[in-house]
């Protein structure tokens, strides 16, 4: 799961994701997406979308 959503989260970001909305509106799209794929519990769901943009913003960062 962790290398599937690398490789997409890779190949779909832009430029400037992190400041326009639409754009990190559609990486929490895709997170979530991928989360239900796994079968990811409904109420753990949004924690676990913070936490992966988050780590995105600092993965974005370096």
């Amino acid at each position: 799961m962790t290398r599937e959503l690398t490789d997409m989260l890779r190949k779909n970001r832009t430029i400037d994701w992190q400041k326009k909305e639409s754009a990190s509106a559609g990486m929490r799209r895709m997170v979530k997406k991928l989360l239900k794929k796994y079968k990811c519990p409904p109420e753990g769901m949004e924690d676990a979308i913070a936490t992966v943009i988050s780590q995105c913003e600092i993965w974005a960062d370096n």
